[in-house]
């Protein structure tokens, strides 16, 4: 298993550059190198779940400095594996359905290139069992995020939002990098399962953890998307949407989950899982209040990610390791489904974005309206779909906690709920009604049910059996059974309150759509819209601070001291030593006699200071 676990970790990039080198020759063989690379990266990780009987554990050495040894090791338990799994199936499936969305790009090898990089980050960050390993990761899928939401970098607005998402990201992940050092001053270890269990034991001083944990959490907030550092994820949508596919679902915003995931322990005994829960509860009502007024389908997916990770992150900050990671994967799942039904849909509407121009695509793409059906049924928390248990029991571990966690429920709760009302105007917006512009009505494109449609009812059929296997999944990633709904009148709360949702939806969005558009037209809520609709002015904020206060006062303020006591004091030297130069040239006139005089003189000067010196005393 050790040289299957070695081969899924390097594969993917031997991929990458295989795909960009055979792409340069013939674009269509990128897109083969990759699709081969996917299939086989998925079959090794089926296989390294099968044989697993235990986990697999591989120490390495990166390089050794004197008495200093860093390691970078490889850890694969349950957790790891499901990731794993994560990864490469959703990435597979991934790569298949954009045989179709990329057809057309010239830059195909580039494109195929990064997107196995991507997945080839986020796997060494799953497998790592050391902090570096995870770091290196974790960078790799800075990078790759980077490039691929600039991909297409020609135009200025995928070029910013890749900057924007790399400073965001890159702000984090300072703190991680000073987590990882003060890890290493405190314990002399960078072994996450060792740290655990060190911190378990109380052999870490309880401040340093403290702080340790807020750091990391500081980066887990940069990649998972959460508040205050989110706006990068609503920008990302800018990328290829099967880009945005893997960044929410399969790859990158997971991975902040998961570093707490796996410090759980040292999470817990640092008590700074409550700081977890209410940055997620904040986060969560944040993202699903976005949602509900974005006109791009891709940009309330994007605000839906923020959510649902937060809620993730709540079930973790409840003290649920199990309802936390259970919805994660299942977000994963239903997440890249929405994302992807969303490309087929732009794909077939000559990529257009805008809801507003849609509607009635139900009748022209009744499979893709089927599939995504099926996904916003899972994000909604709609039973039999897994979206439901796992949110269920995110949403009972907090209520169970409300002694402590009392207005983080009623955020967590509330967010839930609106959950139908942002994906129940999407899909209604985009499928169901007449036609907003007949002209692009007429145009829409069939989809390939090869290519395009495939992939999408793969990942509909999932997200409704795993439904069916949570207590299953619950043990094998955490060894922990998943909260039941043992909380009374819980479960009949939440049907009733989805029922109405799902009925106040059809009738402002799909019968009477003319009734949400005259009360926003009303003064305070245009004015609520435009706070919504700008993600609360948060990045607004960091802008105007960035600009005015970082570089307009503390940069501005450092340059005025380089350039003026720094440089002023080195230019002084110079200026001071001309100065001291041209004095002393006058006495280097070239005669005899003025020299003579100048050293009587001299000599008189030195004879009076002795003479004053010895009167005085």
């Amino acid at each position: 298993m050790n040289s299957i676990a070695v081969t899924i970790l390097l594969l993917p990039f031997a991929g990458a550059a295989a795909a960009y080198l055979f792409g340069k020759w013939h674009k269509g063989l990128a897109f083969w190198t990759a699709e081969i690379v996917g299939i086989i990266l998925f079959a090794l990780t089926l296989y390294l779940y099968a044989g697993s009987t235990a986990a697999i554990d591989i120490d390495a050495t990166w390089f050794t400095f004197g008495t200093i040894s860093l390691p970078f090791g490889i850890y694969i338990d349950g957790l790891s594996i499901v990731m794993l799994l994560i990864a490469t199936g959703l990435g597979m499936l991934d790569i298949h359905f954009a045989h179709d969305y990329m057809a057309d790009d010239p830059d195909q090898a580039r494109y195929y290139a990064k997107v196995l990089f991507f997945i080839g980050g986020m796997l060494l960050l799953v497998s790592a069992k050391e902090m570096t390993g995870l770091f290196v990761g974790w960078e790799f899928m800075g990078l790759a995020s980077y490039l691929l939401i600039a991909f297409w970098y020609r135009k200025p607005a995928p070029a910013d939002a890749g900057v924007a998402a790399f400073l965001y990201t890159r702000f984090g992940d300072i703190f991680l990098f000073a987590a990882i050092g003060l890890l290493f001053y405190f314990t002399r270890t960078l072994d996450l399962e060792r740290l655990n269990a060190m911190a378990a034991a109380g052999a870490i001083d309880k401040d340093a953890a403290y702080v340790i944990a807020l750091f990391i959490f500081a980066a887990a907030i940069g990649k998972s998307g959460q508040f205050p550092l989110f706006p990068w994820l609503m920008r990302a949508m800018e990328g290829p949407t099967t880009v945005s596919a893997l960044i929410h679902g399969a790859t990158m915003v997971n991975s902040g989950i998961y570093i707490v995931a796996r410090l759980f322990d040292f999470y817990t005994a640092a008590g700074a899982l409550i700081v977890v829960a209410g940055f997620a509860a904040l986060s969560a009502v944040i993202g699903a209040t976005g949602a509900l007024v974005q006109r791009e389908m891709k940009k309330v997916l994007a605000y839906s990610t923020m959510s649902h990770l937060s809620l993730a992150f709540l079930g973790l900050g409840a003290g649920s390791l199990a309802a936390g990671m259970t919805h994660l994967v299942n977000h994963a799942v239903f997440k890249a489904l929405l994302f992807l039904g969303a490309g087929a849909v732009i794909l077939a509407a000559h990529h257009t974005k805008d809801m507003f121009r849609l509607g009635g695509l139900g009748r022209t793409m009744p499979l893709v309206a089927f599939f995504m059906g099926m996904g916003a049924l899972s994000l909604s928390g709609i039973p039999p779909f897994s979206g439901f248990y796992s949110k269920d029991a995110v949403l009972a571990s907090t209520i169970i906690q409300s002694q402590t966690h009392g207005m983080i429920a009623v955020l967590g709760v509330i967010a839930g709920l609106l959950s139908i009302v942002y994906i129940g105007r999407l899909w209604m917006f985009i499928f169901a009604g007449a036609p907003r512009d007949r002209a692009l009505f007429d145009s829409v494109r069939s989809p390939s049910k090869f290519w395009t449609i495939l992939p999408l009812g793969i990942m509909a059929l999932v997200t409704l059996i795993l439904g069916f296997f949570q207590a299953p999944l619950s043990h094998y990633l955490t060894g922990q059974p998943v909260t039941e709904h043992h909380i009374e009148g819980l479960l009949p709360f939440l049907l009733s309150t989805l029922a109405l949702l799902a009925l106040l939806v059809y009738f402002f969005y799909g019968r009477r759509p003319d009734l949400t558009a005259k009360a926003a037209a009303q003064p305070l809520m245009k004015s609520l819209h435009q706070v919504l609709f700008n993600g609360y002015y948060i990045e607004a904020m960091i802008t105007w601070f960035s600009k005015n206060i970082i570089i307009g006062a503390v940069a501005a303020t450092a340059e005025w001291i380089d350039r003026r006591v720094i440089d002023g004091a080195v230019n002084g030297s110079v200026r001071a030593a001309q100065a001291a130069f041209a004095l002393f040239s006058h006495t280097h006139g070239g005669k005899t006699g003025g020299y003579t005089g100048a050293m009587i003189a001299g000599a008189a000067v030195i004879l009076l200071l002795f003479l004053i010196a010895g009167g005085v005393r």
